[in-house]
């Protein structure tokens, strides 16, 4: 298998609250069905350009977090 080299960005948790600005936020963000979360092993992570794509997606509705 070839990888090919890409500029796809990964925020962890912790850059995903400072966008935020609320921890809280982006642990239950994390932890809501149908985010575009990648857990790899204890890490959670999301592609920015994914987070951007969600955001648009969901843009002027009511989102559930948490579940």
């Amino acid at each position: 298998m070839e990888l090919r080299e890409t500029n796809v960005k990964l925020l962890s948790a912790k850059e995903l609250t400072a966008a935020l600005g609320s921890r809280m936020l982006a642990y239950k963000l994390l932890n809501t069905t149908g985010f575009p979360v990648i857990r790899l092993g204890k890490r959670l992570l999301v592609r920015e350009d994914s987070l951007e794509e969600w955001l648009k997606a969901n843009e002027g509705k009511y989102v559930q977090v948490g579940k």
